[in-house]
Formats: structure tokens, sequence, C-alpha cells
């Protein structure tokens, strides 16, 4: 899926689920390249309805704003809007649907803006580093304190408990971070990918193939390391 802007491309993958809950956009708003990945979270209502209301908001409102506000408040007013949508809807419906979301905003000199909530994840990726986003959930908090190394996060049982969520509360934390990727590659991604390929592996697919044959082998990788979730993944560099 080649675009203006940045190449990229994007997939996603049942996996061994029954229905694919995640959702994501690839585009593009006057200068800006804009991703995101959302997980509807496993064991809450329509975990689905939530992921994709998530994406279709955080679209919405930089199709609206990013003429007049600087991206980092973009960031800030699509996750309020889809939080408050969300638990709306659940008010409404009497469910307790929620999702995550990553969602990246690019411009043409390379500066990234990047908003989080709860464990999907994007990772900026050069030859020698992988930075990435903090996921809001119980076993960072555990590597935050020490207590765990990221190698033994990626087995721990409690891996998928959050901490933070779109829509299951009528305020959410969002994570905002500002990065240069000019020369690196970006990757965003639900846990089905992360929580079960290390990033060493995540590396040496990316910085090795053309992002079409990148996100490909990222969801082999993931099958391949036995991920029982949906896989989505974006891959985009200059």
């Amino acid at each position: 899926m080649e675009k203006p802007g940045l190449r990229c491309a994007a997939a996603s993958d049942v996996g061994l689920r029954e229905q694919n809950e995640d959702a994501y956009v690839v585009g593009r708003i006057g200068e800006y390249d804009l991703f995101a990945v959302a997980d509807g979270v496993g064991g809450h209502a329509r975990g689905e309805v939530a992921s994709r209301m998530a994406i279709r908001i955080f679209e919405e409102t930089a199709g609206e704003l990013l003429s007049r506000l600087k991206p980092a408040a973009v960031l800030e007013r699509a996750f309020e809007r889809a939080n408050t949508a969300i638990y709306a809807y659940n008010q409404e419906m009497h469910l307790n649907a929620a999702t995550t979301l990553s969602a990246a905003i690019v411009d043409g000199a390379g500066e990234c803006w990047i908003g989080t909530v709860g464990d999907s994840r994007t990772q900026i990726v050069t030859p020698s580093s992988v930075w990435q986003t903090r996921d809001q959930s119980y076993v960072q908090g555990l590597v935050d304190a020490g207590l765990l190394s990221p190698a033994e996060a990626m087995r721990h049982p409690g891996k998928n408990i959050l901490t933070q969520a779109l829509g299951l509360a009528a305020r959410v934390q969002v994570e905002i971070n500002r990065q240069d990727i000019a020369g690196a590659t970006l990757v965003v991604s639900s846990d089905g990918l992360h929580d079960y390929v290390p990033a060493s592996a995540i590396q040496e697919i990316v910085l090795g193939n053309e992002p079409p044959e990148a996100c490909r082998r990222l969801i082999e990788a993931a099958k391949d390391a036995a991920s029982t979730d949906n896989i989505t993944v974006i891959v985009a560099r200059e």
C-alpha cells in the first residue's frame, strides 16, 4: 500500500481468534502521515466496536484539527473524544467495550508525535536501537520497578492486564511522546505481535525488508512464536 510521504504497508490477521477485534488506519492529511492501531480488549463485550470507533474518531479528529492545532494537541483531543464516545456507548448499551490505541502523526521532516493508551505499541527502529512506547499495563509496572526483565514480561501470565483502556471510565490518561524518525522505520502493532516477537527480531525483519514484505514476515513470526491473538502491524519509512 504505497502512499505519498512515507512508504508504508499494513496487515491484520485474525490469528487463532474467532474474530478480529483489531482495527487500524494508514492515511495522509496535508503534510502529515497518520498511523494507528487499536485492539479491542479481550474479555469485554464488543471490543471490535470499540476499536473501530477509536480509529474512526482519530482519523476524523485529525482531519478536522491538524490544519490549526499542533499534532500533540490533536492527539490529546482525539483520545479524549474516542474515550468519551466509547464510554457513552457503554452507558447506553450496558456494556463494557474497551480498546487500546497507539496513534502516530508524522510531518514531512520526520518529526513524529505518538499517543498511546493501553498496550498497543509504536516502535522506532534503527540499525543500532529500538525505541518503543511505554505499555499501560500491570506487567510494564513490574518492569519499571525492576521486578521483571522485558524478556520475563513476555512470558508473564498477567501480561494482558491493562491499567488504562479507552471506554471504561469517564477520563483516561494518554501517554504522549515526540520522536524524530528521519532515517528510521516506524512500526505500530497490536500485542498479538510484540507480546510474542522480541524487539530484536522485529528490528531484523523490518530492516531487512520493504514494508509490505516486513508486515507479512512479522505476522508469520508471531504465528511461529505461538501467538494466540489477533495480529496487526503497520511498517513505515522514508
